[in-house]
C-alpha cells in the first residue's frame, strides 16, 4: 500500500511540474482563418464585429446564426447584409431567400473565396483563379473612391489567387482591384444590390491590426449608412458548428481543460500500472493482412498525388450511384421525384439529397476541382450513408410501403 502511495505521489508531482511548464512556455499563434466574431486569433473577425456600431452609427446591427431560409421572417427584407467567410456554399432554399432580398432592395456585401455557380450565373460573373503556390505573398489593393480610384494599399500576407470577370452581358461594377484583378464588384438586382469581394482575409484581424485599415473602411462604404438594420452573418462560417458535449465549459477554458486532461492521464497511468501488477500478460495475436485494405491505401496514394479530383468526384459518384440502385432498387435520376422516393427510402432528408446531386453536377460541371470541394463532396456522402445506416422511423416504414 505504501509503495502505491509513493508512486501515486510522484505521478502526481511529475503531472503538476508538466502543466507548470506548460503555463509558462509561449503559445502558438493559431492561424486558422475561421472568419468568426468569437475569434481574436490573426483570421478571425472580431475587430471588425466590435467596430461596426463605430462605422454604422445609424444602423442597428444583428448578429445571425441561422440559414437565410430559416430566419426569413426574423428580419426584415430590407435588412442590409455582411457576410465573411472562405466558403459561400449555401443551398438552394437560401439563395433564393437571398436573390429575393436584393430584389427588395437589400444591399449584400458578401467576401468569399469560392461562390456556388447559382449564384455567379445569374448575376452574369465569371471567375479566374491564379496559378499562385507561395504560402507568404503580398498584394497591392486599390478601391474606387467615387467615380475614381483610390490610393494603392500593400498587404502582406496576403495572396491574390482569383479574380472576375467581366463579360459583356454583366451589369457589373468594378470597385476594387488586386494587383490590377478585379477583386471587388457591384451588381445591381432588383431594388438591392450585390457587393461580391474575391478575398475575405482582408476583413480579419491581422490585416486591420497590420495593414492599412482605411482600404476596409473605403470597402465598406459602399453599404449605404440609410439607418436601415445591418445584418452580421455568424451561420455560414468554416466552423460554425459548436459542440453539444456537456464538457463543453469545461474544455472552452484553458486552466479547466489542463486539469481535466491532467486527471485523465493520471486515472489512466494508475489503471496501467495496477493492470501490469495483477493480469498476466496476454500474448499479442497479429491480424492476417487485409490486402484489399492495402491495395484500395495504395489506390488511394496514386490518385493523390495526381491531383486529378475530378476524376475522383466521377468515380466516387459511381459508387454512390452502384449502392443507391443495389440497395434501394431505383434508377439515379436528377429530378425532384427521384430525391423525393430516394429520402423515403433511405430515411435520409431530401435536403442532403439534393446537395449531393446539385453539388455533383456543378463539380463535374468545372475545368478543375480542388481538394476542399472534393473533401466536401465527399463528406456530403458520409453523411448519407451515416444517415441511411440508422433505423427506420415507423411512418417513413408506411410511406415506404405506399411507393
Amino acid at each position: 500500500m505504501k509503495a502505491n502511495l509513493k508512486f501515486i505521489i510522484g505521478i502526481t508531482v511529475l503531472l503538476g511540474i508538466l502543466v507548470y511548464l506548460k503555463t509558462l512556455a509561449p503559445q502558438n499563434t493559431n492561424w486558422t482563418p475561421t472568419y468568426s466574431d468569437n475569434n481574436k486569433i490573426p483570421f478571425g473577425t472580431w475587430i471588425l464585429r466590435n467596430s461596426l456600431e463605430d462605422l454604422f452609427p445609424e444602423s442597428t446591427i444583428i448578429d445571425n446564426s441561422q440559414s437565410f431560409y430559416e430566419g426569413q421572417n426574423n428580419n426584415g427584407t430590407n435588412t442590409n447584409l455582411l457576410i465573411i467567410t472562405s466558403d459561400f456554399n449555401p443551398d438552394s432554399l437560401d439563395l433564393m431567400v437571398l436573390f429575393h432580398r436584393a430584389e427588395q432592395g437589400a444591399e449584400i456585401l458578401i467576401a468569399s473565396k469560392y461562390w456556388p455557380r447559382d449564384l455567379i450565373d445569374p448575376l452574369h460573373l465569371e471567375i479566374e483563379r491564379l496559378q499562385i503556390n507561395v504560402r507568404d505573398s503580398a498584394t497591392n489593393l486599390q478601391s474606387r473612391v467615387g467615380k475614381k480610384w483610390g490610393p494603392e494599399y500593400h498587404f502582406t500576407k496576403l495572396i491574390q489567387i482569383g479574380y472576375f470577370e467581366l463579360p459583356d452581358s454583366t451589369d457589373a461594377i468594378p470597385l476594387g482591384k488586386g494587383n490590377n484583378h478585379i477583386n471587388f464588384v457591384k451588381v445591381p438586382y432588383g431594388k438591392g444590390h450585390f457587393l461580391l469581394h474575391i478575398q475575405p482575409q482582408v476583413f480579419t484581424n491581422y490585416h486591420l491590426l497590420y495593414n492599412d485599415h482605411h482600404y476596409l473602411e473605403e470597402v465598406l462604404a459602399w453599404l449605404p449608412q440609410n439607418g436601415e438594420p445591418l445584418e452580421w452573418d455568424e451561420y455560414y462560417k468554416p466552423f460554425r458548428r459548436e459542440s453539444s458535449s456537456p464538457l463543453k465549459i469545461i474544455l472552452s477554458i484553458e486552466a479547466l481543460r489542463t486539469a481535466y486532461w491532467t486527471l485523465l492521464i493520471g486515472l489512466l497511468l494508475y489503471i496501467l500500472s495496477n493492470i501490469q501488477r495483477r493480469q498476466r500478460p496476454i500474448p499479442v495475436v497479429r491480424p492476417k493482412a487485409n490486402l484489399s485494405l492495402d491495395f484500395v491505401q495504395t489506390i488511394g496514394l496514386l490518385y493523390f498525388n495526381q491531383r486529378n479530383h475530378k476524376d475522383l468526384v466521377k468515380k466516387i459518384f459511381v459508387v454512390f450511384s452502384e449502392h443507391i440502385s443495389s440497395k434501394y432498387f431505383i434508377r439515379i435520376e436528377f429530378t425532384p421525384e427521384f430525391y423525393r422516393k430516394l429520402a423515403l427510402k433511405s430515411n435520409v432528408s431530401e435536403k442532403v439529397i439534393n446537395r449531393i446531386f446539385t453539388r455533383y453536377e456543378t463539380l463535374v460541371n468545372k475545368d478543375r476541382v480542388y481538394e476542399d470541394e472534393l473533401i466536401q463532396f465527399n463528406a456530403l456522402i458520409e453523411i448519407f450513408h451515416h444517415k441511411s445506416n440508422k433505423p427506420v422511423e415507423t411512418h417513413a416504414l408506411k410511406n415506404n410501403k405506399t411507393l
